[in-house]
């Protein structure tokens, strides 16, 4: 029998889950290493932007892994999300608003980088602000994560698992 720390269930979730929600699930994938688990969907489901996977393999994530996914898969399967986090303004059109099954639910207020000018350049500045922001965001939040588990009791969460 091995006794295992449990990672925390994280989800990030916008309409489609071709930018926003994949460089999120990255990101706390490769900062949050060992903590989290990271997941993300979307309501509808479009193939990951190329855009999305230039400018996170500027920074060095490579996405060649990762595809798109409908929330619905991780409904009811695995036990219960601790965090399920919106990557979407708050008036988006499509956009979850809730996810059954998360213990808390968040939003990272991000506009989407393919509202506006499609021209090429003008797309792809707002594709690497997104990344920066949704960077940011997710250092931060790793960061008040810790500093909220620092400040509790020292008590973790344990899984068994038979062999």
């Amino acid at each position: 029998m091995t006794i295992t720390a449990s990672l925390i269930r994280v989800i990030f979730l916008d309409r489609d889950n071709c930018a926003r929600s994949q460089m999120a699930e990255a990101f706390l994938a490769r900062l949050g290493a060992g903590r989290y688990e990271a997941c993300s969907g979307g309501i509808a489901v479009a193939p990951i932007h190329p855009l999305t996977m230039a400018v996170m393999d500027e920074v060095g994530y490579d996405l060649a892994g990762q595809e798109s996914k409908s929330a619905q898969r991780f409904f009811g399967r695995g036990g219960a999300f601790q965090f399920a986090i919106m990557v979407s303004t708050p008036g988006e059109r499509g956009c979850p608003r809730l996810f059954p099954g998360a213990l808390s639910i968040m939003r990272w207020a991000i506009d989407d980088p393919l509202d506006g000018d499609q021209e090429r350049a003008q797309l792809l500045a707002r594709f690497r602000r997104t990344r920066d922001r949704i960077l940011a965001e997710a250092t931060q939040w790793i960061h008040e994560q810790d500093q909220q588990a620092a400040a509790k009791p020292a008590t973790t969460r344990y899984l068994v698992a038979a062999h």
